[in-house]
């Protein structure tokens, strides 16, 4: 029988901005068939999700697909929306708690930086980089908190992401990038 492993999260786990084959979760599916790991994949990242999104969705694409695997990551967006940390990491808790009835093994992805310059230019005008670029290191101190206080493991894909070459347009990732990614979360997730 085969486990079940949903990754829930937004542009950055669907893979926007490289082809399928070159995104970092299609690059995990190829691993874990290539290791012959039993886990099938399912890839639930949605172009634009705020966590409020996700949290929405959670029962119907992750919970009912029964994962013995889950991941999360999300806030982006919201900062994008000038929301609060706070409330980022209310709807990331509630997901964790809804995880908790299925699983215990849950990974939290702590969202990489964006550069506001390069997003400005390149992705598109808006008002908030600036709240959204300061915004993502108080995210990444509460996620980690948040991940200890319910002994959850989390990947630390902010501090992944100091090398601006890495960037299509200062939000996501090039094939570089998701390279990247894929080697951190293999390297956490899948030691050999």
């Amino acid at each position: 029988m085969n486990n079940n492993f949903v990754l829930i999260g937004d542009s950055l786990t669907f893979g926007y901005g490289v082809s399928k084959s070159n995104s970092w979760v299609e690059g995990l599916k190829n691993y874990i068939i290539s290791k012959n790991i039993n886990y099938t994949i399912f890839n639930k990242g949605i172009n634009g999700n705020t966590t409020t999104d996700m949290l929405n969705r959670f029962t119907e694409d992750v919970i009912n697909l029964n994962p013995n695997k889950i991941f999360i990551m999300g806030g982006t967006n919201d900062l994008l929306s000038n929301r609060q940390v706070s409330s980022i990491v209310d709807n990331i808790e509630l997901m964790i708690k809804e995880s908790l009835s299925k699983t215990n093994d849950i990974i939290i992805g702590i969202p990489p930086r964006i550069i506001k310059e390069d997003a400005k230019r390149l992705f598109m005008p808006s008002l908030t980089y600036d709240y959204c670029e300061k915004n993502l290191e108080n995210l990444k101190v509460a996620l980690i908190n948040l991940c200890n206080n319910y002994n959850v493991k989390f990947i630390d894909f902010y501090s992944l992401t100091l090398n601006n070459n890495i960037y299509i347009d200062g939000i996501h990732f090039n094939n570089e990038g998701h390279k990247i990614f894929l080697e951190e979360f293999i390297r956490k997730i899948f030691p050999n």
